[in-house]
């Protein structure tokens, strides 16, 4: 707890003093300013304590076990009898605790507040997301010239590329905004999709089966809502495009999945919006599922070197073991740049 608390409050104090504006931009007063940095750093809580759970049980060990030294208590247990690995069994269960509740941070509580991980300082939730090319499982690709409202799901100037082996010929449709309606919009008429307000279709209409039944014609807005900030219809045809590409997953950033839990991370593998960072979604699962067992074995290397010299002066120690938590941690980014490669 105490080098979690140091490591955090040092990050804190320079985040804050260098994101005091963006704060200032998303608050009323003085008090509302502490409160929004307050629950900034609250949430983030879990991320820290994710990064850092490995370097903070090490450091805790090397701490406990120095000062054992230092008072001579490690030299009257060994006298009395007690062997080295009886000692320094109380620290290995401790280390593993804090690497137990790592796993339950990374599978219950950062799945739960992801999004709010991801904004930053200036984003109370109301600001507008930015849109992002991706692909679905039909292979149609969809973008937009602009930021997504979050509130009602909508992009401005939404395209999108329906294939050859969908349409029969390539097919591009633009619209002047869409609005994703989800699945559990059960009063809407068409549900899974994106509304297109104001479209076109730039290409000769196909015929094809797979078309009619992914690119749906509308007569009118009926049972559907009309186009934000407007009264009335946008000029131009009405479509419903099916697709599985939801709002926030052309809106989520790409590093998304460092706050997923590993069944989402399993999905997002076989998921085609995510080709672009299909690999870095491998590596990093691999990487985190493994993590529990690294920071252990992080500590059983640094252990050695604080039990097996005479040195007792508790920062050289630490340095020792600072130095070799960064050679591991060194070796470990390498190995995750080239699988990601």
């Amino acid at each position: 707890i105490i080098c979690f608390v140091s490591l955090v409050g040092l990050y804190v104090v320079i985040h804050a003093f260098s994101n005091i504006d963006e704060f200032g931009e998303v608050s009323t007063s003085t008090t509302d300013l502490f409160r929004v940095m307050g629950r900034y750093y609250l949430i983030h809580m879990s991320e820290f304590y994710d990064r850092l759970c490995g370097v903070i049980s090490m450091m805790a060990a090397i701490f406990t076990v120095t000062w054992m030294q230092r008072n001579n208590e490690l030299v009257a247990m060994l006298a009395a009898g007690i062997s080295t690995q009886r000692i320094i069994r109380p620290v290995i269960i401790s280390a593993t605790v804090v690497s137990l509740l790592s796993v339950v941070n990374q599978e219950f509580i950062m799945p739960v507040i992801s999004e709010e991980l991801q904004r930053p300082p200036d984003d109370n939730g109301q600001l507008t997301g930015l849109v992002y090319s991706r692909e679905d499982s039909n292979d149609i690709q969809i973008s937009a010239n602009g930021r997504g409202d979050r509130a009602t799901m909508t992009v401005p100037k939404f395209s999108a590329t329906i294939p050859v082996r969908v349409a029969g010929e390539l097919v591009e449709v633009q619209a002047q905004q869409a609005r994703y309606i989800p699945e559990a919009a059960s009063r809407m008429p068409y549900r899974g999709g994106w509304l297109l307000h104001g479209a076109t279709i730039i290409t000769k209409k196909p015929t094809t089966k797979e078309y009619e039944a992914v690119l749906i014609k509308l007569p009118d807005l009926t049972g559907f809502p009309l186009p934000k900030d407007s009264s009335k219809p946008l000029p131009g045809e009405i479509y419903f495009l099916r697709t599985d590409l939801s709002f926030s997953a052309i809106t989520r950033s790409r590093q998304w999945y460092q706050f997923a839990s590993t069944v989402d991370l399993i999905k997002a593998i076989d998921d085609p919006s995510c080709g672009p960072e299909r690999g870095d979604i491998e590596v990093f699962m691999h990487s985190r599922n493994i993590r529990p067992l690294a920071s252990i074995c992080l500590m059983l290397l640094s252990l050695p070197i604080v039990l097996g010299g005479q040195g007792r002066n508790m920062f050289v120690n630490l340095g020792f073991s600072l130095g070799t938590s960064g050679l591991f941690y060194a070796v470990n980014f390498m190995s995750q740049y080239f699988g990601g490669l």
